[in-house]
């Protein structure tokens, strides 16, 4: 009498499309009909790239639904990265141009774009991995090449709810401790820039007013240039009080600088020049200084390098 629950062998496959399909029915799991036909088409040489929705809709979530950890790892940290690398690059070199802006936009849609045109060719890539790398000792044994198969091929959707799970609560943390960095990083610029404005709005009175000591051998008050003191979106005047040029910020200016002042002090060196000393910065060694007021009310931290305390 035949016993119903004698265990079948296995089927070998004779030819080695056979074995191939064999295998690819193994290690994918679900939706075997779909991928198959893929694969198939791969294998045989057509293009691979192909709009993928699942992957378009759940990028990180697909991958490593389908196991392949290291692109979906990689995909749900990249915004993270690419926020760490924009942080990073902004406190280093500061780029200010649209083209910057655009080339750091353009890298974080990026693989939102790329990964759903090429992740069913991925995933072949993935799965003929797997087959190519099965030890000889299962490769040659059909019971346990099919068991290795779909033990590391299939899905794995338990393990991929806990890794987006982790990768939420540890990505709030992370972005929570960002964002308590930049913010304040973020205001000490913006305040800067606003600093610079003033500055560059003083640049030709510097002008003027070295050009009125040439020829009187005096510093200048406002009186003496004309009433058209300048003023700017963070700057509410630039005036000249003997010889300095006292800016005051305020309209938009942020309330850490509204209503503070920063002055440039001139002076005159032996050979008949006038030189600048930027708020707290002192004039060169020998100079002689003008007679109007010096300093700044500007915090040293919101102000260029070269206008600072020496220290």
């Amino acid at each position: 009498m035949e016993n119903p629950y004698a265990h079948v062998a296995a089927t070998t496959p004779s030819t080695p499309e056979q074995q191939r399909t064999a295998d690819y029915e193994s290690a994918i799991g679900p939706n075997t009909g779909y991928y198959l036909k893929r694969f198939q088409e791969f294998d045989a040489g057509e293009s691979k790239a192909g709009w993928h929705w699942p992957a378009f809709f759940a990028t990180s979530g697909w991958f490593l639904y389908r196991k392949m950890w290291a692109i979906g790892l990689l995909n749900l940290f990249w915004p993270l990265i690419i926020i760490v690398a924009v942080g990073l690059t902004a406190a280093i070199l500061r780029p200010e141009s649209s083209a910057a802006l655009a080339a750091f936009a353009l890298l974080l849609i990026l693989p939102s774009i790329l990964l759903p045109i090429y992740a069913t060719a991925l995933y072949w890539r993935h799965i003929r991995n797997q087959i190519e790398d099965l030890p000889p000792g299962v490769a040659s044994v059909p019971e346990k090449r099919r068991a290795r198969l779909e033990r590391n091929g299939g899905t794995s959707p338990g393990a991929t709810a806990g890794v987006l799970v982790g990768a939420f609560f540890f990505g709030t943390v992370v972005l929570g401790i960002l964002a308590a960095i930049a913010i304040p990083a973020y205001q000490d610029y913006t305040i800067r820039s606003q600093v610079v404005e003033g500055l560059n709005l003083a640049s030709p009175i510097k002008h003027r007013v070295a050009e009125h000591w040439a020829r009187n051998q005096s510093w200048p008050h406002q009186s003496d240039l004309g009433s058209d003191a300048p003023i700017g979106k963070f700057v509410t005047s630039v005036n000249v009080a003997s010889g300095s040029i006292v800016i005051t910020y305020g309209n938009a200016a942020n309330t850490n600088i509204a209503g503070q002042r920063l002055v440039l002090l001139p002076g005159v060196t032996n050979d008949g020049e006038v030189v600048w000393a930027c708020a707290n910065a002192p004039l060169p060694e020998g100079v002689n200084p003008g007679d109007g007021p010096y300093g700044s009310d500007v915090p040293d931290k919101y102000l260029p390098s070269s206008c600072r305390t020496p220290r």
